[in-house]
C-alpha cells in the first residue's frame, strides 16, 4: 500500500475543496478562501499550502494576484513565509490583530486612558478567572515572576523588574484559561509596552507598586475570585491616576 504524505494528504483536500476564484477582488477573494478552509480544518495552524504554481491552479488565478494575496496575508500575521521552503499558515497568533489594531487606534484616537479603562476591565476578569482556574504550577510561575520583581527592586535593576511584572500580568492571563482573552491581551499588551515603560519611569514607589502585584497574586493564590479582581483593578487604577497625575494622559 503507498504511504501518503501530510502534505500530499493536504493538497488533495484542497483539490476537493476549491474551486477557481471569479474575477473581483482577487485579493479578498483568497482570504475569504483560507477562511473558510480554516473553518472547515481543511487547513489548521502550522500547514504548509501548496507551491505557487499549484495553488494559483487551484483557485484558477494568476501567480502575481496570488502572490498579492499572500502579502497582505503576511502583514496581517496570517501566514509566514519560509524562504527556500514555501508559505505556512502561521502558528502564532499573537501579531494577527496587531496592526489592524494599530490602526484602528490611531484613526478613532483612541486614547491611552480608554485602552487603560478596557484594561481594567478585561484584567480584571481575568484576575477573577484565574482566581478560579489557576493550578498550583500556574500560582507557582506567578510567584516566581514576583520573586523576580523583588529581586530587580533590590539591586535596581529597572529592566528586570519591568519584564517579570509583564510575564506576571501574561501569567494571569494565561492562568484563566480562556483563549479569545489571552489573545486579546497579548495584542492590548504588545500596544501598551512602550507606554507601560515610559509610565514605569515616572514610578517613584516602586515598593508600593510591588505590594499591589503581591495583592493581586494572594487573591489568585487563595482561589478567593473578589479579592483577585479588585486587587486588580485598584492596581489598573493607580496606575491610570499616576498617568493623569504626570501629565501622560
Amino acid at each position: 500500500m503507498a504511504i501518503v504524505s501530510t502534505d500530499e494528504a493536504t493538497h488533495a483536500n484542497l483539490a476537493a475543496a476549491l474551486k477557481p476564484l471569479k474575477r473581483t477582488d482577487v485579493t479578498q477573494l483568497v482570504v475569504d478562501r483560507l477562511r473558510t478552509l480554516l473553518e472547515q480544518e481543511v487547513l489548521t495552524p502550522g500547514s504548509k499550502l501548496p507551491p505557487e504554481p499549484e495553488m494559483s491552479k487551484l483557485l484558477g488565478i494568476s501567480r502575481p494576484s496570488l502572490r498579492q494575496a499572500y502579502k497582505a496575508l503576511s502583514i496581517l500575521g496570517i501566514l509566514r513565509a519560509v524562504p527556500g521552503d514555501g508559505t505556512y499558515i502561521s502558528e502564532s497568533t499573537s501579531n494577527i490583530l496587531s496592526v489592524p489594531l494599530t490602526f484602528l487606534m490611531l484613526m478613532r484616537r483612541i486614547g491611552l486612558q480608554e485602552v487603560f479603562e478596557f484594561r481594567m476591565m478585561l484584567e480584571s476578569s481575568m484576575a477573577r478567572l484565574a482566581a478560579t482556574r489557576a493550578s498550583e504550577d500556574e500560582i507557582r510561575e506567578m510567584t516566581a515572576e514576583i520573586e523576580s520583581m523583588t529581586a530587580g527592586l533590590r539591586v535596581g535593576d529597572s529592566d528586570r523588574y519591568r519584564t517579570s511584572e509583564y510575564q506576571f500580568h501574561t501569567s494571569i492571563a494565561k492562568a484563566a484559561h480562556n483563549h479569545l482573552l489571552l489573545e486579546i491581551i497579548h495584542i492590548v499588551g504588545g500596544i501598551l509596552w512602550e507606554a507601560r515603560r515610559a509610565l514605569h519611569n515616572l514610578v517613584t514607589d516602586l515598593d508600593a507598586d510591588l505590594a499591589q502585584h503581591r495583592a493581586i497574586l494572594m487573591g489568585i493564590a487563595e482561589h478567593h475570585p473578589e479579592k483577585a479582581a479588585t486587587a486588580m483593578r485598584e492596581h489598573l487604577e493607580s496606575a491610570l491616576n499616576l498617568a493623569r497625575t504626570k501629565g501622560v494622559i
